[in-house]
């Protein structure tokens, strides 16, 4: 073999190595490339899943701090109103009374246990009644009381309300949610309270 041979030879194994040596490095590239787009899907996909919870759970809390106000808010809606309707109905007591005022009286002060009652508390349109009914007791008139009345002993150690005020508080929890119903039945079919709603 001739020196021009050699090098022929040479220079095609080297070249037939360098070929070699790209490819392997281009097969490491690609590997890597693959690998590198499988951990960046991967870390996508991850992170997908991340927001979509913390999305999810964001919310959900959102919801349930709104739904929390909103019920405090109509709590204490209701309160204010289930205070003044309280407040209305209590002046509202006389004017029923006005209507069977001797009637109401007699049912009331009908009621009153056996004792020695010496001191009663009425309105001043009962208090000649009182005095009727009642003629050895100290009256003391109290229109707060809307009707009926309050009896005490003589040594103040019981005392029976059985005025209207007392009666309608007595009441109240029975009759508030019944009201409140009876309100919302009547807003829920106002058709001017759907039309300031609806937006």
């Amino acid at each position: 073999m001739g020196e021009s041979e050699l090098k022929k030879a040479l220079q095609r194994e080297g070249e037939a190595r360098v070929r070699g040596f790209w490819q392997d490095a281009e097969a490491a590239v690609s590997k890597q490339r693959e690998e590198i787009d499988a951990e960046i899907t991967r870390l996508r996909d991850e992170t997908d899943r991340q927001l979509q919870a913390e999305s999810t759970m964001l919310r959900s809390n959102l919801l349930f701090a709104a739904q929390n106000r909103a019920l405090k808010s109509r709590l204490h809606a209701e309160a204010a109103l289930a205070e003044r309707l309280l407040l209305l109905a209590n002046q509202l007591l006389p004017e029923l009374a006005r209507n069977d005022r001797t009637g109401v009286w007699l049912a009331l002060s009908a009621e009153l246990p056996v004792g020695e009652w010496t001191a009663f508390k009425v309105t001043q349109e009962d208090q000649k009644r009182a005095a009727r009914t009642f003629p050895d007791a100290v009256i003391e008139c109290d229109a707060e009381i809307g009707g009926g009345l309050i009896a005490t002993n003589a040594d103040a150690t019981i005392c029976i309300d059985n005025s209207l005020h007392c009666r309608l508080l007595r009441a109240w929890p029975d009759l508030l949610p019944q009201l409140l119903d009876e309100l919302r039945k009547r807003v829920d079919n106002d058709e001017t309270a759907h039309a300031d709603t609806a937006c």
